[in-house]
Parts: C-alpha cells; structure tokens; sequence
C-alpha cells in the first residue's frame, strides 16, 4: 500500500464582510438587520403576542392556537407545539429553537465583546 500526499494550491475567492479594512483598527457596527430572518425582531422571547401569531400563521400554523408572548413560547417543548399543530409541530418547534438558538448565541457574542472592551 503507498500514501501518496496531495498538495493543493487554492487560492481564496471568498471574502468575509465582517474583517476590518486593511488598516482599520477596529471593527465597524454591526447592521443587525443583516442577521434578521423576517421583520420580526430577532430575539423570539421579545416576541408580543401579535409577533407570536405573525410568526405562527407565516408557517402555516393557527395563531390562535398559540395565544401567548415570545417568553411563553420558549417554555414550550416539542409535544406541545405538536398537539397544537399535529401535522408539522415538530418542524415548527425545531425553527423555534433554531431561531431561539440563535439569537442566544449572538446575545452570548454580544456579552463577551462587551467585556473585552
């Protein structure tokens, strides 16, 4: 058996928006409207009762059947938004939780940024 090794030769083509300007000493804003799905806001347990129903109805569940705030809805697990949505209420629970994951870990950004400074 030989090993052969393999060296490539790849130029980069990609190019990352957030690295500062050569000679930029620090970052600029962050357009947090970049990081939005829709236009609801992008933390869900800042969510109103309206912004829960908005949501709810855009993936074709009932609103009516979610009468509560972005807070109450992160208390839900995935039986419960199935027994209100049996057909598709574990997709819907698992964009909550993406969704919900997400804008914990830009909060958690958010805070160690904070710090540094």
């Amino acid at each position: 058996m030989t090993y052969q090794t393999c060296i490539l030769d790849v130029m980069p083509t990609a190019r990352c928006e957030r690295v500062p300007p050569t000679g930029a000493t620090k970052w600029g804003a962050i357009d947090l409207t970049s990081l939005q799905e829709d236009d609801l806001p992008l933390d869900p347990r800042t969510w109103n009762r309206s912004e829960v129903a908005s949501w709810v109805s855009r993936r074709g569940g009932l609103p009516e059947r979610f009468p509560m705030n972005g807070k109450a809805l992160c208390l839900m697990n995935r039986d419960m938004f199935v027994a209100r949505v049996p057909h598709g209420g574990h997709h819907l629970h698992q964009e909550f939780t993406r969704r919900l994951a997400k804008a914990l870990a830009f909060q958690d950004l958010i805070d160690k940024l904070s710090k540094t400074k």
